[in-house]
């Protein structure tokens, strides 16, 4: 038996793996997807490592499994070492990842807290947003997040704003990202350097986006918290999918089948800790609940946010927009009378490199840019297990979008080039449907990350945030995992 078994190595798994292992306890992580093959890892000795979708293989590793009404209820699976998980509904679309470090291969590396100062307060009981600052600066840190250094970004053309009579400000220093990057110390320049005893080599932003950093331009957490992880006894067993969860007599079981072989065993442990991300670990608890495997957790499924995630193609056709000398962000603002969002990151085509595209749609798409918008949506959407599928029921009607529309349009009246948006959101930043909370009528988790009714079962991915973040909630993941790890070292 395990000390502690952990399901899933993103923001969560693998934040609460480096704090536990840390403390010396005995920590074992299953990971669905495979560790990928990137310039850090090359001389690790990890065997096994899967490419990413770069190039001619993002035909065949980008796409693990795509979820529809329409589709078998398990899924379309496309390819076992696939990199991103599609799941659609009526009025929603989302985007997960399938990897030995998680999202942080796909994500845009900018590392924020809350638009809300006081997103953790009155929540639980223990739990405020001073108690979580330290861990946000902790995870930061392994991050090793910092701000553009000045000059870095040089001016483009059509970056907004300034525009002439323009509504729209920049964020203020509290709203402002650092960035997850290896940043060249010389503009342009992408050379190989030493980071924490690894080869990386700078950032190269035409190669950095949701196709992953080959090589490791960009931090992921498979070598910034695993990695150390592992030198402090930490087991991962990649491409070990997990297929249900039950409550044993000393604590849980979890059946698990390999994704090379098809095997199917079981592992126990005392304590489990679920941050198999926000979708997955809901779609877990609600079909082990379905089997009879789990009981209780009345408010599963519910407070699902999808963070108001908006992205619009802004066909500017301006030369020299979308260059990759500009880095993948270029400006992050907001409507000057919403200090509260949504914010607006205007940004190139990141990973514009790993799309097997002929060069003269690559140059085409170099003079366009889009706008990724993101906001506070109202948390009403609820996750349910219905005819041996997760349903997703979510309200896209709602002020936040509206208002995200109107800049949109406020745009491309300023610039003369209209924007284009799809009529169903995408969001790759889902959250909520096992929220922690003060009582477990109306939450699953309570202020230190434990269910309910379930002694011993830990929560510490995006499932538990109580509420959307407004701005990219990888760092509250983080902050939040290590605050329910501490707690387990700490209780023993």
């Amino acid at each position: 038996m395990h000390d502690v078994l952990i399901i899933g190595s993103g923001f969560g798994g693998a934040m609460a793996a480096l704090q536990l292992a840390s403390s010396g306890a005995n920590v074992t992580l299953l990971e669905r997807g495979p560790w990928r093959d990137t310039l850090p890892l090359q001389d690790t000795g990890i065997e096994n490592k899967a490419p990413l979708p770069q190039g001619w293989r993002f035909f065949s590793h980008a796409l693990l499994r795509a979820h529809h009404p329409l589709l078998p209820a398990a899924g379309l699976s496309l390819h076992r070492h696939g990199l991103l998980e599609l799941f659609a509904g009526k009025d929603i679309r989302v985007v997960c990842t399938s990897s030995v470090g998680g999202g942080s291969h796909a994500y845009g590396g900018l590392n924020a807290r809350p638009l809300q100062a006081d997103y953790w307060d009155d929540i639980a009981d223990g739990l405020h947003s001073q108690l979580l600052e330290p861990h946000y600066q902790a995870a930061m840190a392994l991050m090793g997040a910092v701000s553009p250094q000045d000059g870095y970004l040089p001016t483009a053309p059509a970056i907004v704003p300034p525009l002439m009579d323009s509504p729209f400000v920049d964020v203020d220093d509290h709203h402002k990202p650092a960035w997850a990057y290896l940043m060249p110390e010389k503009h342009g320049q992408g050379k190989q350097r030493e980071w924490r005893g690894l080869q990386r080599r700078e950032a190269v932003f035409e190669q950095e986006g949701p196709f992953g950093s080959p090589q490791g331009g960009k931090t992921t957490l498979d070598i910034a918290c695993l990695l150390p992880a592992m030198e402090h006894g930490l087991k991962v067993q990649d491409n070990c999918e997990v297929l249900s969860i039950r409550q044993g007599r000393h604590g849980y079981i979890v059946s698990c089948r390999c994704r090379q072989t098809g095997k199917i065993t079981e592992q126990s442990s005392a304590r489990l800790i679920l941050a198999a991300g926000t979708l997955n670990t809901v779609k877990l608890l609600l079909h082990s609940r379905a089997q009879g495997k789990l009981a209780g957790m009345p408010a599963l499924g519910r407070g699902f946010a999808a963070n108001a995630d908006v992205m619009a193609w802004w066909p500017v056709n301006t030369a020299g927009a979308n260059h990759p000398a500009h880095g993948i962000y270029q400006r992050l603002f907001r409507h000057r009378d919403d200090r509260q969002g949504p914010l607006m990151l205007q940004a190139g085509m990141a990973g514009l490199h790993a799309l097997p595209l002929p060069a003269f749609i690559k140059k085409r798409m170099q003079q366009d840019l889009f706008i990724a918008a993101m906001g506070i949506d109202d948390a009403s959407g609820v996750l349910s297990w219905q005819n041996g599928r997760l349903h997703m029921a979510y309200n896209k009607n709602q002020p936040i979008y509206q208002r995200i529309d109107e800049h949109l349009a406020k745009l491309a009246q300023l610039s003369g080039r209209r924007l284009f948006k799809g009529a169903t959101p995408t969001t790759v930043h889902p959250v909520g449907g096992a929220i922690a909370g003060s009582s477990g009528k109306t939450a699953v988790v309570n202020g230190y990350g434990e269910v309910y009714g379930l002694p011993g079962l830990y929560i510490a991915d995006g499932s538990a945030l109580p509420a959307a973040t407004g701005s990219p909630p990888s760092m509250t993941i983080a902050a939040w995992a290590r605050h329910v790890a501490e707690g387990i070292s700490r209780r023993g």
